[in-house]
């Protein structure tokens, strides 16, 4: 379990460049719960991800948490080259089982190849690539390796598919919500909700460094359709449900799959 309590962090203190970026945040979080968090850029998200993680002790406040390290939590970083360094996919992977764990030649192998099957990587195909030769989505598979190979009992993940094309996205969320099935509790971080409405039962907005909405995803979806400024954060396709019934257009609001909402218009257009 996480859990945080009026916990605030501010960067620089005491300089010309102090900035505060979470305020009074409380937050719980159950153990295997899949959390999404979004907002816009420089709302707190990644500082929150490392707060969670252990990594950054807040300046006020309390936090109770596994902390970072092998079986505690893991932190997938947005920028996943980051956590790749060395001369291949097998090395990286387990590089923190071998050089800071010690563990016997045996158990690295069987963790290393359900590392890989976890993050849906073939370990014998891609046991000796070097990172130069990947693909982003499969850069991004890796870093989800590395991280599963320490056994955490929180995976946090901060923008898992920003940069990816679709084929890639789609493979990375897959993976999200088969560690979800597993029991894992994970917390995603993305500006984009429509990855969170794929993954996470439950999300939390932040807006300015303290959390303006936490609920399940239907709820989420209300709130967020009741603010024009916060309508855009919307589905795309929720967003133009939403304009419609303001309309005075008698249709369901709720829906962000595509395919329902186009059974939706299809059942408004009948009646006209």
């Amino acid at each position: 379990m996480i859990r945080l309590k009026d916990v605030c962090h501010t960067y620089n203190v005491g300089t010309p460049i102090e900035k505060r970026v979470l305020k009074n945040i409380n937050l719980t979080v159950r153990n295997g719960e899949t959390i999404g968090i979004m907002g816009a850029p420089g709302s707190g998200k990644t500082t929150l991800a490392m707060v969670m993680a252990g990594l950054i002790i807040p300046t006020s406040g309390d936090i109770v948490s596994p902390g970072p390290g092998p079986g505690k939590t893991g932190l997938l970083f947005q920028f996943p080259e980051h956590q790749l360094f060395c001369d291949s996919v097998f090395n990286d992977i387990t590089y923190p089982l071998r050089e800071i764990m010690g563990l016997p030649p045996a158990e690295v192998e069987e963790r290393y190849n359900q590392a890989c099957q976890g993050a849906g990587l073939n370990p014998q195909l891609i046991r000796k690539v070097r990172q130069s030769e990947l693909s982003d989505g499969e850069r991004r598979r890796v870093a989800i390796a590395a991280v599963l190979a320490m056994n955490p009992s929180v995976l946090i993940m901060d923008e898992p598919t920003v940069g990816l094309d679709p084929a890639g996205k789609s493979k990375v969320l897959n993976e999200i919500n088969n560690l979800s099935k597993e029991g894992k509790t994970v917390i995603i971080i993305s500006h984009d909700i429509e990855d969170l409405l794929c993954t996470a039962k439950r999300i939390i907005l932040i807006e300015k460094g303290i959390i303006a909405e936490d609920g399940t995803v239907k709820q989420i979806i209300s709130r967020l359709s009741q603010r024009e400024e916060t309508l855009p954060m919307l589905p795309w396709i929720t967003e133009l449900l939403v304009r419609l019934k303001r309309k005075g257009v008698n249709i369901k609001d709720d829906i962000y799959d595509p395919a329902a909402a186009l059974q939706e218009i299809k059942r408004v257009l009948k009646k006209t």
